[in-house]
């Protein structure tokens, strides 16, 4: 055997003798140079197989830590340290508010730690937890930045590592704001549909009462009471006159009434239902308060009940017998006075009911406008349409925030080439930061205007009270970047539109802002440059003229 495989053979059976927290060596373990023996332990870890002996004597000693199953390695915000696993196994947890997730698992032989210190990443919700019993290596934020620099391969191999573990955070946190942005329309949106949905339902049930009551009072009043037919005349002349619940009547219980009152003057209200007691009581009718609140409502005032008396009720009779014959004519005034009240009761449940399943077919239809379902992604868009369906989706933050919302939309505004899904997304952000930025009691401004048929400008302004500090403006679109509190967003809600606008539709973003208005402006060129681009490819140039006409936009080569 040579001496260079006896050699590689005494690296190969090395023996370090282990302490926790220290490793002895040749020398003291303070000492910066490595030793011989731990020159060839370090050269075993995967990380630093390829570097030379040189190399590897510029390689500061790291420390050696022991952690038990559940200990915790790494914490939120942490960026000063650089690890690598020696033996067992290390996950990284991704925290966003009580969720959690796992980003990374690290084995032996792998190491962490170097993102949050090439980025100075001190905000960050990851953190690295022992899921077995593992020996760990770790250096100092300085002692990492000098192993760097002395080793161009070791910088290689980092760099390519860290490139990875981005790619998995950026998708992972990208996942998770999905899930929170659909969360948070999902919980809206049902919120909003639970409404209406409620209301059909309850108004469903009334309906069913309603109907039962007013069938019993039609056989009633036909087969004991013999109404005559020019009788039935009046009396449905009278229901069409007093209910008019149709989508033209928005209010039809107030409009169709002459009585100078409001809904809200309780005292009015209670007067006249007073009134027509005392009335209903002198006709024998004495549960009258049973019938007074809704013949009030109908806009039924004494003279009206007084002209049914004359067209419906018979001349009560004087002579023997009358007492008989006026309790039978009090009966006949009290099932004509129920039959109308349940009949205008079953027209107002059926016009509910279609006020309430109209809503819910809005809040629907705004779903599909807002995801553009079932549509190709790259189509004209109507940029209002689209921030119109943003609104209605996010309809429940305005109300809960009490935030006033003024559209100043420029008529005629043309068209957009676009993908209208990811348009709605930058949407969705602007807005729902703009509601953040206020807090509560506040006005958003959304503004559009056709700049020189080149451009479509989209403008969100607010007035929240602070704005955006000056020194954190330069960050405001940096993936990861964010203000808010641990738990409360990923940072990528305005990374991902500002990429969507200047990188997907080649369009620009920006924004001011001082304390009490903040404003974003958006500019989406009206062509799509992809296609724009395609057609300089291959269509003919005599053929750009007439795309250009079709379109009515005038298109000067970049």
């Amino acid at each position: 055997m040579s001496s260079n495989d006896n050699d590689r053979d005494n690296n190969d059976s090395v023996e370090v003798e282990i302490k926790k927290g220290n490793m002895t060596n040749d020398t003291d373990t303070n000492n910066a140079r490595m030793t011989y023996d731990h020159e060839a332990f370090v050269h075993k870890i995967r990380l630093f197989s390829e570097l030379t002996s040189q190399e590897l004597q510029s390689i500061q000693k790291g420390k050696e830590m022991w952690y038990e199953t559940g200990d915790k390695i790494l914490a939120e915000g942490e960026h000063d340290t650089f690890y690598v696993v020696l033996d067992g196994k290390v996950d990284v947890i991704l925290r966003d508010g009580s969720k959690e997730a796992v980003l990374s698992s690290y084995n032996s032989g792998d190491h962490f730690g170097e993102l949050p210190i090439i980025l100075g990443w001190d905000n960050h919700s990851c953190a690295a937890y022992a899921t077995e019993k593992s020996h760990l290596m770790k250096w100092s934020q300085e002692e990492f930045w000098r192993m760097i620099y002395s080793s161009p391969v070791l910088t290689r191999k980092i760099l390519t590592s860290m490139a990875q573990v981005l790619k998995t955070l950026e998708t992972t946190l990208q996942q998770n704001q999905k899930l929170i942005a659909l969360g948070g329309l999902a919980a809206g949106l049902a919120h909003e549909l639970n409404n209406p949905a409620a209301a059909a339902n309850r108004a469903v049930t009334q309906l069913s009462e309603s109907i039962q009551e007013w069938r019993s009072l039609v056989q009633k009043l036909n087969e004991k009471e013999s109404i005559t037919a020019m009788q039935w005349s009046y009396l449905s002349k009278l229901k069409k006159d007093i209910s008019k619940f149709d989508s033209s009547f928005p209010n039809a219980h107030n409009n169709v009434t002459n009585i100078k009152y409001t809904a809200d003057d309780a005292l009015k209200q209670s007067e006249m239902e007073d009134e027509i007691v005392n009335w209903l009581a002198s006709h024998g009718i004495n549960d009258g308060w049973k019938l007074a609140s809704d013949l009030v409502n109908f806009g039924l005032s004494i003279d009206k009940l007084n002209e049914i008396i004359d067209n419906v009720i018979p001349s009560r009779a004087t002579t023997a017998g009358a007492d008989g014959e006026n309790t039978k004519q009090n009966l006949l005034l009290e099932d004509t006075l129920k039959w109308l009240n349940a009949t205008i009761r079953v027209d107002q449940m059926l016009y509910e009911i279609k006020i309430s399943t109209t809503r819910i077919s809005e809040l629907i239809s705004a779903v599909k406008s807002y995801s553009y379902m079932d549509q190709a992604p790259l189509q004209d868009v109507d940029i209002h349409e689209g921030i119109e369906s943003t609104l209605t989706i996010l309809e429940h933050k305005f109300k809960k925030a009490d935030i006033t919302v003024i559209r100043k939309y420029e008529s005629d505004l043309p068209h957009v080439n676009a993908i209208g899904n990811e348009l709605n997304q930058v949407w969705t952000n602007l807005i729902d930061n703009a509601i953040d930025g206020i807090g509560s009691h506040g006005t958003i401004i959304i503004r559009t205007k056709n700049e020189r048929q080149r451009h479509v400008l989209v403008e969100i302004v607010d007035n929240g009270s602070d704005g955006i500090p000056t020194e954190i403006q330069p960050r405001i679109f940096e993936p990861f970047f964010t203000t808010k509190e641990l738990g409360e967003g990923t940072g990528l809600g305005l990374s991902i539109s500002h990429r969507i606008i200047v990188d997907t539709h080649k369009g620009d973003m920006s924004f001011t802002s001082k304390p009490g208005q903040t404003s974003f402006q958006v500019r989406i060129p009206i062509i799509y440059k992809g296609i724009a681009q395609k057609y300089w490819d291959w269509v003919k140039p005599s053929d750009i003229s007439s795309i250009n006409s079709s379109s009515n936009v005038t298109q000067t080569p970049d």
